[in-house]
């Protein structure tokens, strides 16, 4: 089964521009991706997902903004027998692989999403701290 997942920040932005493909499912959230705990549909299709599936996430930080949940969403998803598969970035990881180089690849990019949604944050505290003053 190819299923999908698609997430955006915000009640107010569109999750059209994730083209993940032929799709048998797909779970759809708006929702900060800053925790993996706190989104119900993620949580959803780690539970649904099976041996021999195909997870397919547009972009790694439309899955996680947090390294450590990147890393422990993919291995529990890999430990299952499915395979994750990032589009935007063309990664894939499944329970038969060891690709140094794509292991490399997914830190770099989950450390970079991490360190944005940190930037985001403070730029957010900045504008609230002005907004009262």
């Amino acid at each position: 089964m190819r299923i999908g997942y698609k997430r955006v920040s915000s009640e107010g932005q569109n999750l059209d521009r994730q083209d993940l493909g032929q799709t048998d499912k797909v779970f759809e959230e708006k929702v900060s991706g800053a925790s993996a705990k706190d989104r119900p549909a993620l949580m959803d299709l780690i539970d649904f997902a099976r041996e021999g599936d195909e997870v397919v996430i547009y972009a790694i930080d439309r899955l996680a903004r947090d390294l450590r949940d990147l890393h422990d969403i993919v291995a529990t998803l890999t430990a299952k027998g499915a395979t994750v598969t990032f589009v935007s970035e063309r990664l894939s990881f499944s329970p038969r692989s060891d690709d140094p180089f794509a292991t490399l690849h997914l830190h770099l990019l989950g450390a970079v999403a991490q360190f944005e949604r940190s930037i985001i944050r403070k730029r957010q505290a900045e504008g609230i701290a002005k907004a009262k003053a």
